[in-house]
């Protein structure tokens, strides 16, 4: 099964993303790796069967409850190539209650070389959501696409070292913002 069969047409959301980027005036160079994107679904049903059809093209790579739910994050067995870009995860929250996003790709998460508070201030044009800048585990700052239901996140740390290393290392089974 491919890639766009199952998330949705890929190549159209990564576009619009970084056209926006560009638009916004972020340098692509300082964008380390495109690390993951992410897929949301409306229902813990919707989460559960997802997580299933995901296990046709990746695998799971750790699953644990940030901020109160679960987030799954599977390795792609074959990752998405996009303009010289690689995604090798997908990460897979469930729903966030009080919160309901439709169903579909939501947002890409990029490695950057430097560390957050220097990249926001780099671009202190623009409104960074910064609550989760201090959180312990790979904090981040999140960006809302203007014109666009996308969002994008900056972080240090790709997502499969975190879930696949860092956490299982310090036995870490529960992450929250500002801790």
């Amino acid at each position: 099964m491919k890639h766009n069969e199952l998330l949705g047409n890929i190549e159209q959301f990564l576009d619009e993303i970084v056209e926006k980027l560009e638009e916004l005036g972020i340098d692509l160079a300082d964008l380390a790796i495109m690390d993951h994107a992410c897929y949301r679904v409306e229902t813990d049903d919707d989460y559960v069967a997802m997580k299933e059809k995901l296990s046709e093209i990746a695998t799971l790579a750790g699953e644990i409850s940030v901020n109160k739910r679960l987030i799954s994050t599977l390795r792609l067995h074959d990752p998405i190539v996009y303009k010289g870009w690689r995604i090798d995860a997908i990460e897979l929250p469930a729903p966030k209650e009080g919160a309901p996003y439709p169903e579909g790709l939501e947002h890409v998460e990029f490695v950057i070389y430097e560390d957050l508070r220097t990249f926001a201030e780099k671009y202190a044009h623009l409104d960074f959501e910064k609550r989760a800048i201090d959180r312990g585990v790979n904090p981040e700052l999140g960006l809302k696409l203007p014109n666009s239901k996308f969002t994008v996140k900056f972080h240090r740390t790709p997502l499969l070292a975190v879930v696949e290393v860092i956490e299982p290392a310090m036995n870490i089974t529960e992450v929250y913002d500002g801790m």
